[in-house]
């Protein structure tokens, strides 16, 4: 049997703004009914705050640190490249020029890519936003699907103009709260000590109203693909390449994209159209070109073995495997990143000198990183920045077999 697969991708949408990820103050019940009948995997690390670098590790399966390879007999197939040979369409719906204009997506057989016009207030409703435009084209194309396909739609989401109904911001703020502002360009910024909490309020209250935009349309495009024609074919997967400070480490925004789980952690959820395994969580360390090799297995039922750096997620989802890798990996610059089942290490160059500037922090515990413990647990400290080199000099050979197993040390949680 062929299947279909549609992927949605909200950027700038970090997992702790969603409901099924624990949030307790802004309702997403479009998320939320999603996650009920979905397999949701908890620690998701994007590989680069890079856009462009982010889709490479979707359409090739190639971490951000993975050099780019001249030869390109060498080089994994582009995800849509490698459906076309088998016979299978594939279908870009985007309003970001960036995503039309990959490298990668030439392979897509087609393309609906939306030109929003210029935004200078907040939409009267929700169907006047520009994500509601990007959704109900993807939803025109959903509807008149008739034979396998993977459909995938890239939305600018909190990257693009703030244009949520004003009604949609007021919804989340308190009544003695001041009321959010009206921006509609996402605001940017390092926070200088003594900042005003009024106005990191307002930005926070307006980033809801814009998850709420997205959440209302992602609830319509999930109903569109039970409605289908596939629908008993289609898996769906709902992701984000990068998520948005608000505040936390004193940033708002892209900014200089500190390598923090605000920017860091995304959402992940897999639905299967047989319900299989809905509901579950899973705590493996996933990131982004493991979602090529999801796709490469579901759709055409291969599973690449040139892909160290990606495996399909299907086995976790159907729990016929329950390990998946022992690290994550992330760049940004002059910052590198790691992630472990017990630990999370930051490091970068310091601003003053060119010693490197290494934050430590406990891992699940310490969702947030707010206490950087690499003075206390120096031996940590002092192994990871070379499990980070390892893993970095394996990803330019392209060879992860020669990796070392982690210490015992970074694997076991400091509880």
């Amino acid at each position: 049997m062929q299947h279909c697969a549609v992927v949605v991708v909200v950027d700038r949408l970090g997992a702790g703004f969603l409901g099924p990820y624990g949030n307790t103050w802004l309702d997403t019940p479009g998320f939320n009914a999603l996650a009920s009948q979905s397999f949701l995997f908890e620690h998701v690390l994007t590989d680069s705050p890079r856009l462009e670098t982010v889709y490479r590790s979707y359409w090739q399966g190639l971490h951000a640190m993975c050099p780019e390879v001249a030869d390109a007999a060498r080089s994994p197939l582009p995800l849509a490249t490698r459906l076309a040979t088998s016979g299978m369409r594939s279908m870009l719906v985007t309003d970001e020029q960036r995503i039309a204009g990959h490298p990668l997506a030439g392979g897509f057989a087609s393309q609906v890519i939306i030109d929003p016009p210029e935004v200078a207030h907040p939409a009267d409703d929700v169907e006047d936003t520009q994500t509601a435009a990007l959704f109900a084209a993807a939803i025109n194309q959903i509807q008149s699907v008739s034979e396998p396909s993977l459909i995938w739609l890239h939305s600018r989401g909190m990257d693009g103009p703030w244009d949520a109904p004003s009604d949609l911001r007021r919804r989340w703020a308190d009544e003695d709260d001041p009321t959010p502002p009206d921006l509609i360009v996402p605001p940017e910024m390092r926070l200088a000590e003594g900042f005003d909490p009024d106005e990191l309020l307002g930005f926070a209250h307006a980033y809801a109203g814009q998850v709420s935009v997205a959440d209302m349309c992602v609830a319509a495009l999930v109903d569109a693909v039970q409605e289908s024609a596939l629908a008993p074919e289609t898996l769906v997967i709902f992701t984000s390449p990068r998520g948005y400070p608000l505040g936390e480490h004193l940033r708002v925004g892209p900014c200089d994209e500190a390598l923090y789980g605000e920017l860091l952690h995304v959402p992940l959820l897999v639905r299967m159209p047989d319900a299989q395994s809905r509901t579950c969580r899973n705590q493996a360390l996933v990131q982004p070109a493991d979602i090529y090799a999801t796709l490469v297995d579901w759709l055409l039922a291969e599973s690449d073995m040139q892909l160290p750096a990606a495996a399909s997620l299907l086995p976790l989802v159907r729990l016929e495997r329950e390990t998946h890798r022992d690290r994550t990996c992330c760049l940004a610059a002059a910052q590198r990143a790691i992630r472990t089942p017990a630990w999370f290490l930051r490091r970068a160059m310091s601003e003053v000198d060119s010693a490197p500037q290494v934050e430590l922090f406990a891992k699940p515990d310490d969702r947030w990183e707010v206490n950087d413990v690499a003075q206390r647990c120096a031996d940590v400290a002092a192994i990871l920045p070379g499990v980070l080199d390892d893993f970095e000099r394996s990803a330019a050979n392209g060879d992860w077999s020669n990796l070392p197993p982690l210490p015992e040390l970074v694997v076991e949680s400091p509880g």
